[in-house]
């Protein structure tokens, strides 16, 4: 797997690339990228003469791209991130936004969906539907879809420790409109171990946890082969805390964790890894976002072929999903938050992304309203169609500073990455809680940074006016009494009108199921079938795996 520690005419060390923030100093503000690389005045031959030539795109290790027309051939998918309250109110939306030109849909759920919660949960009541559609039982996730045709649209959903539960709500909706799941299209995220070191959405330890990821992919190569099993994320690490490359180089490390266990099951990397997707984010660093994604492409290849022995082109072609620079949106003057939505685009764009959604400029405060979420939209096909930077592809490439500085970025994460390898990989690190404390660390020394102003944030901390916060309109999406009291009765209704002996025993069967070491996707789907809810099946599944606090200390 490893790619050259070459860089900046020495060797790096492990201890020099876990640095990050700490690399910076108040004399050399100008002389650091975003994540604390080392960079030059200016560039030139001599930087890039020991570096092997970018491979043209569409062909191994993909530095420029895994197409080799690109953009000229498709366009990115775009997507916005969407969903509140209930399963009908978030329909309506869904439609309004297929009609304003969103190629697919892209489903945020609320905090007790996500926690395996339902919303009769009295830990989850004021959260029930504000940041995302409230799912309790296979009956919201039917009026979620109400006329919508699933075998012509895809769907992302963003969920990981409930994740098998919400994929199987969605199979047995497809199969409800008479669609098999052979023919689905879309994304689970599953990606389960950035939950422990980031969000701490997870309902189970890593280890069942970790199973659990494992039986949506194993179901995916044998059901599902349209459906991306997960989508392997670094972006809720970036805004954690870590560096854009330090969280990219965790995202490998937990990518080689989700391979090996399904490796173990006694598959080959080329029989799962094409249903890989990759999330990230741009940064603030424009050359640094886009380097990146030419070198994700890159890493990934070779440890598709050099750890697993890929054949299957399909396989090593790391295909990306990119968001923006959520945690650069600034409360005061949102409206400025468009130029920095423009600039997160065009870096993805260049970096070779192959679908995008982008935060709009009231994400700060809120959940986007319709015209926010219009104007990332018009933002995408802005640079889509007006710019003309679509007509050729890995435009960057040749580039001294281009070229120099993803060699750096590859060189970064082959040392930490190989650090977490050689010291018991991404689980152990996380139950030690080893890479919570990295995270934690660099958290500390950004948010120093942003109250110092050595990180600049123009009307926050920069060119501020007189105005306070208070001086400036907010639309909080507030709690809603009216969509609780509806979710409330939805349980209500779906529980008296089941048969609740059939749904006792699908949820028997998934029990003896977890405490054995079957794949839980069929008794999962039986039992969501059987319009068992969200909370009963997680609360089963608890009671075989238990439950993870994190290390003391973290």
């Amino acid at each position: 797997m490893s790619v050259t520690n070459e860089q900046m005419g020495g060797k790096i060390k492990a201890e020099e690339s876990w640095r990050g923030r700490q690399n910076f100093t108040d004399d050399n503000e100008n002389d650091l990228s975003y994540s604390g690389l080392p960079l030059k005045p200016y560039y030139t031959s001599e930087d890039v003469k020991d570096i092997p030539a970018s491979s043209s795109p569409g062909q191994y290790p993909f530095t420029g791209g895994i197409h080799e027309g690109m953009y000229r051939d498709r366009m990115w998918t775009r997507r916005q991130y969407a969903g509140f309250g209930t399963g009908e109110d978030s329909n309506k939306w869904f439609k309004d936004l297929m009609a304003a030109g969103q190629m697919g849909l892209s489903v945020a759920l609320d905090l007790p969906t996500q926690m395996g919660m339902d919303s009769t949960n009295p830990l989850g009541k004021h959260e029930v539907g504000r940041v995302g559609v409230a799912i309790d039982s296979l009956a919201d996730m039917e009026a979620l879809f109400d006329g919508i045709p699933l075998e012509k649209v895809s769907t992302s959903f963003t969920v990981n420790g409930a994740a098998a539960i919400i994929l199987a709500m969605y199979l047995v909706t497809a199969e409800k409109q008479g669609v098999v799941p052979e023919k689905i299209r879309g994304t689970v995220q599953n990606d389960i171990l950035k939950e422990f070191v980031a969000r701490g959405c997870y309902l189970y330890p890593p280890k069942p946890s970790l199973r659990l990821t494992g039986d949506i992919i194993e179901y995916c190569i044998t059901k599902a082969p349209k459906f991306n099993p997960i989508s392997i994320a670094g972006a809720h690490m970036k805004s954690a805390g870590a560096t854009m490359v330090q969280c990219d180089a965790y995202k490998f490390a937990n990518a080689i964790a989700y391979c090996d266990e399904v490796v173990k099951r006694g598959y080959s990397i080329d029989q799962f890894a094409h249903q890989f997707s990759w999330l990230s984010c741009s940064n603030r660093d424009f050359f640094e976002s886009t380097c990146r994604l030419r070198a994700m492409r890159t890493f990934w290849a070779k440890i598709a072929t050099e750890r697993y022995g890929s054949k299957n082109t399909k396989a090593q072609q790391l295909r990306i999903h990119m968001g923006g620079d959520t945690d650069s949106m600034t409360f005061e003057r949102p409206m400025s938050n468009v130029g920095r939505i423009a600039l997160n685009c065009l870096s993805n764009v260049l970096g070779g992304c192959q679908s995008m959604q982008l935060p709009c400029y009231d994400e700060a405060y809120d959940i986007p309203n319709e015209e926010a979420i219009q104007n990332a939209l018009d933002v995408q096909m802005i640079v889509a169609y007006e710019s003309g930077v679509t007509k050729v592809t890995d435009p960057l490439a040749g580039s001294y500073y281009v070229e120099s500085l993803t060699q750096q970025i590859l060189d970064e994460w082959d040392v930490i990455v190989n650090d977490i390898l050689d010291t018991g990989g991404a689980v152990q690190w996380i139950e030690d809680g080893r890479l919570q404390r990295k995270i934690a660390q660099e958290a500390v020394m950004w948010e120093a940074r942003i109250k110092n102003g050595k990180e600049v944030m123009v009307g926050a901390n920069y060119a501020k006016d007189d105005k306070g916060r208070s001086e400036y309109e907010t639309m909080m999406h507030p709690y809603s009494e009216d969509t609780y009291n509806y979710q409330k009765q939805s349980i209500k209704k779906a529980k008296a009108e089941r048969d609740s002996i059939r749904t006792e025993s699908a949820l028997n069967a998934l029990k003896e199921a977890a405490d054995g070491e079957d794949n839980l996707m069929e008794p999962l789907i039986e039992a969501v079938r059987q319009y068992a809810t969200v909370q009963e099946i997680s609360d089963i599944l608890k009671d075989s795996f238990g439950t993870f606090h994190a290390p003391s200390g973290v």
